[in-house]
């Protein structure tokens, strides 16, 4: 398998755990900066957008559909709850995803030379940032530090991003509780970001 993403990618991030935690090998292929728009660099996704799954003859676009198909072909067990129909874990995941997309316009954004201070636009991404770390606070009892799953995979990735390139960190401290415990699992440190690539 091929994982065409960035070392820092929180959307891939979550996938390598999963990849990791499943202990299948893969190779990353580097997109590198993902504010160029190039098909070609994006593995032929119309969306210009990481990670993308290359399996074989299939091409599997976005992070979630990307970790449905690994559990069905991998695991059929679901072990760690990819495939989850409950309501709240799923608006967990929406939180997450809305918070991972607007880091994304702010980081993207000032990449490509916009201001991005005084902005409605890019202060509405940061404000996502407080409202998301207090809805997270308010349902922490979805998150599992002690055998963590896809929804902590996904949670980390997002807070280790957000810090790694200097965004917002939560101030509440259940949260700051679990992050630790979560970085403290070697199998999760091993994927931690690297130092933010800056591009000219």
């Amino acid at each position: 398998m091929q994982l065409v993403a960035t070392p820092a990618s929180h959307f891939a991030r979550k996938v390598r755990l999963l990849l990791d935690h499943y202990g299948l090998a893969y190779d990353m292929v580097d997109a590198g900066n993902v504010a160029e728009f190039s098909e070609d660099k994006f593995a032929g996704n119309p969306l210009m957008l990481v990670p993308v799954l290359n399996d074989g003859d299939l091409t599997v676009y976005d992070s979630d559909h990307i970790a449905a198909y690994l559990v069905r072909k991998h695991d059929p067990a679901d072990r760690y709850g990819v495939l989850t129909t409950d309501v709240r874990e799923l608006n967990a995941r929406t939180v997450l995803n809305g918070m991972m997309s607007a880091e994304t316009r702010l980081l993207l954004g000032a990449r490509t030379g916009l201001n991005t201070e005084n902005q409605p636009f890019f202060d509405k991404a940061r404000a996502v940032f407080t409202k998301g770390f207090d809805w997270l606070d308010a349902n922490i009892d979805l998150f599992n530090a002690e055998t963590p799953r896809y929804l902590d995979f996904h949670l980390i990735s997002s807070l280790d991003h957000m810090e790694c390139y200097g965004l917002a960190t939560p101030d509440q401290p259940p949260l700051r509780v679990l992050r630790d415990k979560l970085r403290g699992h070697a199998s999760i440190a091993a994927s931690s970001p690297p130092e933010p690539v800056v591009y000219a």
